[in-house]
């Protein structure tokens, strides 16, 4: 069984991996989130072997459908095409969660996935909202959110 390590990382660290995996075939600099220098940002990697091979951000943004939530959205999740559907992402999620939850009282995370990816946030506990949309030059994605009140 492969280890791997999830650890607090500065943004500079998401870049290559943004880029190479959600972001290919643009520019570097579409890689930079406003907000990725903020203080209430966290962003997280998982380590194989010393390796970087998957990361996740997680920013305080409001929730469009109810600007009254808390919220905080997660953001740029991947990981590398040799360690994926090892439960990695999975990882990743679960320790934003239980880390921001601790931090930040959040009422609720929401994110934009890519349908492909769909599987991962419904199995995390996440619950879509509204239909599909199209966001150009990336593709398809749906809105999810995961409420925190709801937890036991």
């Amino acid at each position: 069984m492969m280890k791997f390590k999830i650890l607090e990382i500065e943004a500079s660290m998401t870049y290559l991996l943004r880029h190479q995996l959600l972001r290919k075939g643009k520019p570097y600099n579409s890689c930079f989130f406003d907000h990725d220098e903020a203080k209430e940002t966290i962003h997280l990697g998982a380590f194989h072997s010393k390796k970087l091979i998957g990361i996740l951000s997680a920013f305080q943004k409001t929730f469009p459908q109810n600007n009254d939530l808390k919220a905080v959205q997660l953001r740029a999740i991947a990981v590398e095409p040799t360690f994926q559907r090892k439960g990695i992402a999975s990882m990743l999620i679960q320790h934003a969660l239980k880390k921001i939850r601790l931090i930040q009282s959040p009422d609720c995370f929401w994110l934009n996935a890519r349908v492909q990816a769909n599987t991962l946030y419904l199995e995390n506990g996440f619950t879509p909202i509204g239909e599909p949309f199209e966001i150009k030059s990336i593709g398809k994605h749906q809105r999810f959110i995961k409420y925190l009140y709801n937890d036991k």
